[in-house]
């Protein structure tokens, strides 16, 4: 029995190393190239593998980092915006004082600008904006101030070195002074000064100056047979339209202002509008005298002063 039982013991050793030496056999009986591929194959993979879940993990982490940095960054330049913004305000900010001042020179250079262009737009009347508050009052409660202030005027009103619209200014301002003072007339505003006013309008090339001249001659209350030939001339030989119309309201006003004056001149005057009215070589003439007079009352009027 016990002979029997290492019989089978024996047997199934044999047949174990014989099926290891078999094992052994075919491994060795493989081809060498085959083996190496196999094992290089399966390495190569497991690399590949471990690459790319590397180059994953890298390319992750570097978008954390850059949006991380980009972040940073930008909050960084936002402060430094922030940061300067204030400091340039803070350094700018005037003071009460400063402001006020600041606000004075605006409307002082303002002013400044709506004087110049008056001047530019209005010559004769450019004075009004420089004369003191008190000017008017002073004009009335002060004769000497008023007589030296009228003398000056005139002077620059007869003084032909001046330019055109110096003249004109001081006698825009001399007129004015006149009404002031109620005064129509006087030692320093007469025909002198007008005819001068007058010769401007007839020989100055600034069709600007030629229209203001004639529209203070024209407004004028100083009455004179000699203004009112020149007037009637106007009317009749003045090719702009606007200031045949202005002379022909300058001669009726010398019309209106005769009779309190000399009636002699009003008759004159009255006969010389019914003329133009009436008779004029000139249509132009003709038709503006009848715009002028169009109420039928002031036509018997004047044709009763020309005793007609």
């Amino acid at each position: 029995m016990s002979q029997t039982k290492s019989n089978i013991a024996i047997g199934v050793a044999a047949a174990a190393l014989a099926l290891s030496i078999y094992n052994q056999v075919v491994t060795y009986s493989l081809p060498q190239t085959e083996v190496a591929a196999s094992q290089q194959h399966n390495t190569v993979q497991h690399s590949r593998v471990d690459t790319k879940n590397s180059v994953v993990d890298q390319h992750i982490r570097d978008l954390d980092t850059m949006d991380k940095g980009a972040l940073i960054e930008r909050i960084e330049y936002l402060e430094e915006r922030i940061l300067e913004v204030e400091n340039r305000a803070f350094s700018i900010t005037p003071s009460a004082d400063n402001m006020e001042q600041t606000i004075l020179a605006v409307l002082e250079e303002k002013e400044r600008k709506d004087k110049e262009q008056n001047r530019e737009d209005n010559p004769v009347y450019g004075f009004y904006d420089d004369l003191p508050k008190d000017y008017d009052l002073k004009l009335k409660t002060d004769p000497e101030f008023a007589m030296k202030v009228s003398q000056d005027l005139r002077s620059k009103v007869l003084d032909e070195s001046l330019s055109p619209t110096e003249r004109l200014s001081a006698m825009g301002q001399l007129q004015m002074n006149m009404y002031i003072l109620n005064r129509t007339q006087g030692e320093m505003f007469d025909y002198e000064t007008v005819d001068a006013v007058l010769e401007i309008s007839r020989n100055s090339q600034d069709e600007k100056l030629k229209v203001q001249a004639l529209e203070v001659v024209a407004h004028s209350p100083v009455v004179d047979t000699r203004i009112a030939k020149s007037l009637q001339d106007i009317i009749e030989k003045e090719p702009n339209k606007y200031m045949k119309t202005m002379a022909a309201e300058g001669l009726i006003g010398q019309y209106y202002q005769s009779g309190e004056t000399s009636p002699e001149l009003k008759q004159q005057l009255a006969s010389d509008i019914l003329d133009l009215y009436n008779n004029s070589n000139s249509a132009e003439a003709q038709l503006v005298m009848q715009r002028l007079i169009r109420d039928d009352e002031l036509l018997e009027q004047i044709r009763r002063d020309a005793g007609r």
